[in-house]
Order: C-alpha cells, then structure tokens, then sequence
C-alpha cells in the first residue's frame, strides 16, 4: 500500500505549522510519530541545523520510536570539531549532496562511517540522510554550504526502507523545511533583539514598540557601574588585550546582575546601567530586588580581585545602587532608534558611582535601597551630588571588599 495519501495529510499539517510560530523539537517529534503511524518504517530521526545564536552555532533534534526526544545545543567552538567532519551528515553538506542512502545490513552493507557501525550493531538496517537549504537572515555561509536543514533516518525493519517510504521522506522534506524556517526566523530575532537590547526591550520591540517615544516607566533598583582609568587604560595597553580586558570586566559585573535577577538596560561606553524591576505597590519583591542588586555588587567586586587580567593590569571599578523611576523606550530619531534608560534616579547612580572614587569606597548606595535590604550598612558621608539638587548620605555594605 503507498503511503502517498496519507503523506499528503501530513504535508499540509507542516504547511499549517508553518503559518504559527512552532517549536522546532516538538514540530520534528510530531512528524516523526506521524510518519510512524502511517507505516513509514522510520524507528530513529535526527534533524540537525544551524542557528543565529551568540552561545550556540549549531543544534539538533533527535527522536526514536519509543518516544524519547533529545535536543543538542553546540556552541561555537564545537563546530566543524571531528565528530562533525566523521559523519554522514558532514559528507552531504560540505560535498552539497541532496541525500545519501547506506544499507546496514545484507549484501550491499556499507559502513564507511563511524557512526554507521554503531547503528549497524543497535540492528538497524537501512539509513537515509536529505537536506533543504535556505537562507535565515543574513547568516552567512558555514562549513562549505548555506543554513538549512539535514535529516537523517534510520529503520530496524528487515530488508530497510521501501520505496514508499524512501518516497514519503523526500515529500516531506520541503514542507518540514518550510515549517523549520519559519520557526527559526522568528527564534533568530528574539535572539538577536534579546542580546543587543536585553529581554524588556527585546520583547517589547517584537511586539510593536518601534516608534520614537515607544516606552513606559517603571520603578526599580538602578545599578551603576564604571571601569575606572579606561581612557589610560585604551592608550597604555595593545588593542587585543584592551579588549580582552573590557570583556572581563563586562563579565564580572554584567553577568552577576542578571544571575541575581537584574537586567542590563544599556551599555554607557565602559559603564553598565542595570534594572532590578520593583512590581508596584508590593514591598517583598522590593525588598528581593535590593537585596538582588546587592549581592550582584558584591559579587561583580569579588569577581574582579580573583581574575586574571591580560598583562596583570588591575581590573577596578565602583557600583553606585539607586532606588527610583525609570523612563525605558525609544530616543533618537525616527530611523535610528536606541533603547535606552532616562530619569532622576538613573542620574543619582550614576552620581553615587562617581563617589566611589572621593569615598574610597568601591560600592556605595542610598538611603532608599539601605532602607530595604537586610544586612549591615556603614553610613560613609553626607555628599552633593554633581548636578543633584540635595545632597545625599552614601552607605557602603559591610560586607564589601576593600577598595
């Protein structure tokens, strides 16, 4: 019996799915069941394809027959790695093969694969491997072809595939590739509106906030933090090892804020400006947000004196923590938008920073935010702030490192 009307209903499901916003483990398993039930002798599946991601290059998909689904992520450096360039789907994508079919089992058994001989001895009989390709955005070419997607199929059936199967995995191919590109697309721009504009504005872009003047104001923890002697620093050191030096930095301090729950709203030259969101009108999520604000500030510091720094320059810094509103949304001109973070109390960090320096004191923070933490605070001084009407009194933690 041919498969080939029973394939067509599954061809137009891939179509539908095409038209939403599927996810791709999930659309690959459900095709791979529908395969199954309608006798296509397919028993293990692996969809493998390349992905705009600043962590991860590559991912891929694998399903059996009982029902386990897996996901790989590969990050940059893993690609192209030996695994990759052993295996069958390495030879169809660097020699822009549209498939390639090797019997596992039998008198015209091939196994000139590694990974062939393994399938070879789980008792599978028959593998067959087809690709599509497509363009995702403007990624480039890779690893000797364009984006797309690479399938392979394996059976345990005696004597392997039939035409008919063989038959219904090539039509399926197109639409499931269909399917696939959209669902990356729309992954490619969270990703890339995610990592250049953080997860608030990202999401708030992709839902229709592009305008100049787009926004909302929010109350939150501000979190302030500035490499100190970077202009010596650029004019002193080779430009590779300035560079090297920026990134740490960026990790020591960037990465514990969103590890505490915070997010960074932008990137102020060699500052980072950072949000603790306060939900209005609740005081133990504030209380949470401070307390979140502090432990990335303490741990941004502690970060700093244990790395290693290209050339053992001195990796320093101070933290200046605010309590107040903050106006996030789009400024510039109507073409050429920046997402950025404006208010009194994003100035006050950025002040309070500042007096780190004449203070001797490497994280510093107001009143408000005291008021809400826990843990022991040392008052340091009663300062004006440069540009700040009143005056304010500055706290270090006790906790904190030495300057």
């Amino acid at each position: 019996m041919t498969h080939a009307p029973l394939t067509l209903g599954i061809e137009d499901w891939l179509l539908s799915e095409a038209l939403e916003d599927p996810d791709t483990p999930a659309l690959f398993a459900a095709l791979c069941q529908r395969l199954h039930g309608i006798g296509v002798a397919v028993d293990r599946a692996l969809m493998s394809w390349l992905i705009l991601h600043p962590l991860f290059g590559s991912e891929e998909v694998s399903w059996t027959s009982d029902g386990e689904v897996g996901l790989v992520q590969y990050d940059h450096a893993t690609i192209g790695g030996r695994l990759w360039q052993q295996s069958p789907l390495a030879h169809v994508h660097s020699n822009r093969l549209a498939c390639l079919r090797r019997r596992l089992s039998g008198e015209g058994a091939l196994l000139d694969f590694p990974i062939l001989e393994e399938f070879a001895a789980e008792g599978f009989t028959d593998y067959f491997v087809n690709k599509a390709v497509f363009r995702v955005g403007d990624m480039p070419n890779v690893l000797g072809g364009r984006p797309g997607i690479i399938v392979s199929w394996a059976t345990r059936r005696p004597g392997g595939f039939t035409p008919d199967d063989l038959s219904a995995l090539e039509r399926v191919l197109k639409p499931l590739a269909v399917a696939t590109h959209a669902s990356l697309q729309h992954r490619v721009l969270r990703n890339v509106a995610t990592t250049f504009l953080g997860e608030t504005a990202g999401r708030r872009l992709l839902t229709g906030d592009i305008k100049l003047g787009d926004g909302e104001t929010i109350p939150a923890v501000l979190w302030f933090s500035d490499l100190r002697g970077s202009t010596r620093l650029s004019e002193s050191m080779a430009g590779d090892d300035y560079l090297a030096l920026l990134n740490l930095y960026y990790a020591c301090t960037a990465a514990p804020v969103i590890a505490a729950g915070g997010e960074i709203l932008t990137f102020i030259g060699d500052g980072v400006l950072a949000g603790f969101r306060v939900p209005d009108g609740d005081a133990g999520p504030a209380v949470a947000k401070a307390e979140g604000a502090i432990a990335a500030a303490l741990e941004a510091r502690a970060s700093a004196l244990a790395a290693g720094t290209p050339g053992g320059t001195p990796l320093d810094f101070g933290i200046g923590i605010a309590l107040g509103e903050v106006m996030m949304g789009n400024i510039g001109v109507p073409d050429r938008l920046a997402f950025s973070g404006i208010s009194t109390a994003v100035n006050r960090a950025q002040r309070i920073e500042a007096a780190t320096k004449t203070l001797k004191s490497p994280v510093l923070a107001e009143a408000a935010v005291v008021a809400l933490a826990s843990g022991d605070w040392s008052p340091v001084d009663t300062v004006p702030l440069d540009g700040l009407a009143e005056a304010s009194t500055l706290f270090a933690p006790l906790a904190s490192p030495p300057d």
